[in-house]
């Protein structure tokens, strides 16, 4: 494949040790710069200003749009909360375009389905890489948090404005990559035509993995997680109230990660529950487990910390959302439990029976290894952009768009009138999605071969 110049936009700097999403563009950055001249245009936490020494070697240019405070122009309420909070800004939406007016690329490719917001007419190849989609989680969110009906209708709307933000985005791109065969599935229920293969989250199965000789266990249940997604924290909570009790028996938890919430923090017991935080290295905290445990109850793609877990030999219990995109066997590469009496008769038996741990932790390594290491992941992904580029069709068909002239209508009567056009807007937009699903001429792309061991793309 020759030398491509590529433009990767993401929503944060890539830097290993802070989250899954970040962890997996430094490793690919990393592995693609060797063959490729890639340009970083990075939206920054303030917390991340002066942290370039950390980003992955031999990339050619490093562009950087500070995060700030922003009210989006969205009178009718149709931007999902991660956008309107955190991508709606214009300086992000400028940088891009200015990046593309100033240089040339082969390829663009955008980091999150909130980047919707800020892609610019794809007059060159363009990738969406999608990590979740908003609007598979919002039932699953409503069960987990208790039902009623004020909830289900607040749910149902989430539903309908992630479900037409995201959509929309998607079709924008010529082409798109999710994290599991599932979400894949999931898009192409509303966009048949829609070009997408799978490039999930990996691991460095080099760096995680199990010590020569087993270490003595510190506790017996483990969470590691970045508490600032909702899912990590419903599943704390979940497995502290609802999970341990049913155990039957003492047990020692131990909560791991990054942006410990008033909540998350309040479940720590003494000689019970511990609540670490951030930790400068997971690693001997899973080794020192006797089992670990992913209880997520909502959310869609993959779970890196259980990807870590696999490739330190450790037993896993999660559930079947947790397990997605892992293509794993239930009872051979690890347990998939749902419901708290179901997940802690799961997570007893891993307890009780130090062999079959030991049998799940070789197994999930062996999966690891043959489908999940980083070096893998890297060469899939250069077949992808091969294909993109080979096989080039004309640029995505935008969607009709009616919201500005709702909008404008609208807009003088008042907020609450303006979100409730919205709603009807949404309804709308909802029932055509799923009655009539989308079959605009979007790029189509003859399915990438496979690297030896990746999981099959989707077609």
């Amino acid at each position: 494949m020759r030398r491509l110049r590529l433009l990767w936009v993401t929503p944060n700097l890539p830097r290993p040790g802070v989250a899954a999403a970040r962890e997996r563009w430094w490793a690919l950055l990393a592995r693609l710069t060797i063959r490729h001249d890639v340009t970083l245009l990075a939206f920054v936490d303030p917390e991340d200003v002066g942290r370039e020494a950390d980003l992955p070697p031999g990339l050619a240019a490093v562009h950087q749009v500070l995060k700030g405070p922003a009210e989006p122009d969205d009178p009718l309420a149709l931007l999902p909360r991660t956008v309107r909070w955190g991508f709606a800004q214009p300086a992000l939406r400028a940088a891009v375009a200015a990046r593309l007016a100033a240089e040339r690329f082969d390829l663009v490719q955008y980091e999150y389905v909130e980047m919707g917001q800020v892609m610019a007419e794809p007059a060159r190849p363009t990738i969406l890489t999608v990590h979740q989609l908003g609007f598979a989680a919002a039932r699953a969110e409503w069960r987990a948090g208790g039902r009623g009906v004020r909830r289900a209708a607040l749910a149902l709307y989430r539903h309908l404005r992630d479900l037409d933000f995201e959509l929309r985005a998607a079709s924008r791109a010529h082409y798109v990559i999710t994290m599991s065969s599932e979400d894949a599935a999931r898009l192409r229920r509303f966009l048949p035509g829609l070009a997408v293969s799978v490039s999930p989250v990996g691991v460095d199965t080099r760096h995680f993995r199990p010590p020569p000789l087993p270490e003595p266990p510190e506790c017996d249940v483990l969470f590691v997680g970045h508490f600032e997604h909702p899912p990590n924290r419903d599943a704390a909570r979940f497995l502290v109230d609802e999970v341990v009790p049913r155990l039957g028996r003492a047990a020692r938890v131990r909560i791991v990660g990054r942006g410990v919430t008033p909540d998350v923090a309040a479940l720590a017991r003494p000689g019970a529950v511990e609540v670490t935080g951030a930790v400068p290295d997971v690693r001997p905290h899973l080794a020192r487990a006797r089992a670990v445990v992913a209880p997520v109850r909502f959310g869609t793609g993959m779970r890196g910390k259980v990807l870590e877990a696999l490739a330190m030999a450790r037993p896993v219990v999660t559930t079947a959302l947790g397990a997605e995109g892992l293509g794993a066997s239930p009872e051979r590469h690890l347990l998939v439990a749902d419901g708290a009496d179901r997940f802690a008769a799961a997570l007893a038996r891993v307890l009780d029976d130090p062999a079959l741990g030991a049998r799940l932790g070789a197994e999930g390594r062996a999966l690891v290894e043959a489908r999940f290491d980083w070096d893998t992941i890297a060469a899939e992904h250069e077949s992808i952009y091969e294909a993109v580029l080979h096989h080039a069709g004309p640029s995505p068909v935008g969607l009709p768009d009616h919201a500005p002239a709702v909008a404008h209508a609208v807009r003088r009567l008042g907020r609450l009138p303006a979100v409730a056009a919205g709603a009807m807007l949404l309804g709308v937009r909802g029932a055509r999605w799923y009655l009539a699903p989308s079959r605009v001429p979007l790029f189509a792309t003859p399915r990438p071969a496979p690297a030896r061991g990746a999981p099959e793309p989707v077609a």
